[in-house]
């Protein structure tokens, strides 16, 4: 019972993950391994110690506190993307650009992976203090969240970079933004719940 209990989750906690990688893949930037490992690898730490700050100090921290933290920059970080294009847009001036030619894939690079890592943690971290108030064991869920952030991201990564057509690329950065925006509005709502 524990087990599944930590599996449901370490999968409801990292489905923003998955949405996260997507979002990059669209815009044909890769998420190597290691890039990947490193943000699990936060993910997994900022679990495991909300999950003890639950255990340890859970009548003093507000549970929804840290999920509208993370929720807030989840949107920030895709108005960025939404004004990034706007003003690509704006400033494009030759018609060359415009063609669909095969947008060059970029890798996300270690700056970009430990944000990205520390907001996916701090998104998590008030449903780490909420599923400790529930008993579900901390050093289980810690080690399900590492993998599964882990394969959430690969696979969404995957599925965006290959599957996403062409003329997508254009608009890579809108509509990653507009999915990060929608996730972080949506983390809000259900955390204030």
């Amino acid at each position: 019972m524990h087990l599944i209990s930590a599996l449901l989750f370490s999968i409801s906690a990292n489905i923003d993950a998955f949405v996260v990688g997507l979002s990059y893949g669209i815009k044909k930037q890769r998420i190597p391994w290691l890039t990947n490992l490193l943000i699990s690898l936060i993910t997994f730490i900022g679990t495991l110690f909300s999950l003890w700050i639950g255990l340890r100090a859970a009548a003093f921290i507000p549970p929804t506190a840290s999920r509208v933290a993370g929720s807030t920059l989840l949107i920030l970080l895709g108005l960025y993307y939404c004004f990034k294009y706007l003003l690509e847009w704006l400033h494009r001036k030759d018609k060359e650009s415009d063609s669909i030619s095969a947008q060059s894939e970029s890798v996300l690079t270690g700056k970009e992976a430990a944000l990205l890592g520390l907001t996916l943690t701090v998104n998590n971290a008030g449903m780490g203090i909420g599923a400790s108030f529930a008993g579900i064991n901390f050093l289980m869920t810690s080690f399900l969240t590492l993998f599964i952030c882990g394969f959430f991201l690969i696979t969404g990564n995957r599925i965006g970079s290959r599957w996403a057509p062409a003329s997508l690329a254009r608009q890579a950065d809108l509509i990653s933004g507009i999915i990060i925006v929608v996730l972080g509005i949506y983390e809000l709502i259900t955390g204030l719940r």
